[in-house]
């Protein structure tokens, strides 16, 4: 199972959105459940973790951020700041690239 806000369900589930950087939370390639967390009711979808790439947050590219629904780099690390806090600029973090099987929720 691979969690995430509910803020990104439209953009996961339209694949707006194909990657996330997770940081001391690992995901393992294969078969996956995408949880929409804080919702009245959770919602999920299915989909595939397709590849995990190792990398520091500092080396990072503008070609990551754009996969994982940013803008740009510095946009990218502003939001993980604010879903890590005290994330070092250095931290070795997981770059999760997935995409989605089915477009409706699973219950």
């Amino acid at each position: 199972m691979v969690r995430f806000n509910k803020r990104y369900y439209e953009d996961i589930a339209t694949a707006r959105k194909t990657s996330t950087i997770r940081y001391e939370d690992p995901v393992a390639p294969g078969p996956a459940i995408f949880l929409f967390e804080d919702d009245e009711a959770p919602r999920t979808l299915e989909g595939t973790v397709t590849g995990v790439e190792r990398h520091r947050l500092d080396r990072l590219t503008a070609e990551q951020a754009r996969l994982d629904g940013f803008t740009s780099i510095d946009q990218l690390k502003k939001g993980l700041q604010g879903h890590y806090p005290g994330l070092p600029s250095d931290a070795e973090i997981e770059f999760v690239k997935f995409r989605v099987e089915a477009p409706d929720a699973v219950e």
